[in-house]
């Protein structure tokens, strides 16, 4: 039953894609309104922290709404129970001039890596290693530190799929730091 909701979801996304004409994207999502394209597009580098894994981020500014984020999450805080995480992000950004920080809404998919080291055996428990694929929605900020230098925070709702007849669902909170470059 959890299956088709994921076939849902991926045949509404395939429907949108679709209905959406491609000038949409090439005005709306790829150029800057008020300047000239390309004005905005900057690349930055961090570090992540997120559900007990932390890792590096790469980030591609299109202009001041749009976003691309992309992320290895291999270090994983748990010694016991390691989780790794490896995606990208789409991010919106709401820009505002009444508050130093930035709104944003986003959607990822990604790859997830699971083991537990010191299995139950009472439980069942097992060491092997698990791969997990899964998406997440969510919403933060952003709070430039300096003209280079911005702190984020987030939570998400992430659905992993870790059986082929199984969902898990985590509200999941990130934190991250970023370096612009021009």
């Amino acid at each position: 039953m959890k299956n088709l909701g994921m076939t849902a979801l991926a045949k509404a996304t395939m429907l949108a894609c679709a209905l959406v004409p491609s000038t949409f994207f090439s005005s709306y999502c790829f150029s800057d309104p008020g300047g000239k394209a390309g004005d905005q597009e900057k690349n930055s580098f961090g570090i992540r922290y997120s559900y007990s894994c932390m890792g590096l981020t790469w980030r591609h500014s299109f202009n001041a709404l749009n976003q691309f984020e992309a992320f290895i999450q291999p270090m994983a805080t748990d010694p016991v129970k390691e989780f790794n995480f490896y995606g990208g992000r789409y991010i919106h950004n709401f820009p505002q001039t009444e508050f130093s920080f930035t709104p944003y809404v986003f959607l990822g998919v990604g790859m997830s890596t699971y083991q537990n080291n010191m299995p139950n055996p009472t439980l069942n428990e097992n060491n092997k290693l698990n791969k997990c694929l899964g998406y997440a929605v969510g919403q933060g900020v952003e709070i430039p530190l300096s003209d280079k230098l911005s702190f984020s925070g987030d939570v998400a709702i992430t659905r992993l799929n870790n059986e082929p007849d199984q969902m898990l669902g985590i509200i999941r909170m990130g934190v991250g730091m970023h370096y612009t470059l021009k």
